[in-house]
């Protein structure tokens, strides 16, 4: 019995934890701001598109490629490598192409890449002689020959993490974190649904708790000359 009423004890406690936004380490807010820092700043997202505006070879190409479709999608890693020419399903009314993809929890979503993306993708494939349905491969094993493999969450973390810029926590660039650049800038800009349909949460309540400042900035507003 005594057992039983440690147990009982321990799960309650643990509740009490989580329905205050705790979890070993969370705060009294809710939960609100999660990814808040998670991302990359405007002026590190400028400095990224700066350096990859003209490729020289086929990393280049291919890093760039990489970048826009990241930063104009804010899919997970495991989607972005999953993408190809043939999950195209429709196009908007201004002519954009709308992707199919399998998200986290296997659940079909839709996705809208730039225009520059797509065009970006064509010229790395044209650059390399890539002739394939998926979008990412590694360099040629051997350069007298054009073996390619496709790329693996493991080799884009990889590739990601030489791109020389940190987040706003100072943590080394890495692909989630253009995901919550995407996610922050959206919500902030458009809104939680449009934020909830491009990175694809099931509910913009999930959304809102992880991009929702656990602040207001009033000092525009808070001055008394």
């Amino acid at each position: 019995m005594k057992s039983t009423a440690k147990v009982i004890e321990l799960k309650t406690r643990r509740k009490a934890r989580l329905s205050s936004g705790g979890n070993g380490g969370g705060s009294k807010n809710g939960g609100a701001g999660l990814a808040m820092g998670k991302g990359f700043s405007r002026k590190a997202m400028k400095a990224l598109a700066e350096a990859f505006s003209s490729p020289s070879d086929e990393s280049g190409f291919r890093d760039r490629a990489l970048f826009l479709v990241m930063s104009s999608t804010g899919l997970r890693s495991s989607e972005i490598l999953s993408l190809t020419w043939s999950s195209k399903v429709s196009e908007t009314e201004t002519g954009k192409g709308v992707f199919k993809y399998i998200r986290k929890g296997g659940q079909i979503c839709f996705t809208i890449p730039s225009p520059d993306a797509l065009e970006a993708v064509r010229e790395y494939h044209d650059r390399a002689g890539i002739q394939s349905d998926h979008w990412f491969f590694s360099l040629p094993i051997n350069r007298n020959q054009g073996e390619r493999s496709r790329l693996t969450d493991r080799s884009l973390r990889r590739i990601v993490n030489g791109w020389g810029v940190t987040t706003e926590r100072g943590r080394k660039s890495h692909p989630h974190a253009l995901r919550h650049t995407v996610g922050q800038r959206i919500f902030e800009e458009k809104g939680s649904i449009a934020a909830q349909k491009i990175l694809g949460h099931t509910s913009p309540v999930t959304t809102a708790k992880y991009y929702t400042k656990p602040y207001f900035d009033g000092t525009d507003s808070l001055t008394w000359k």
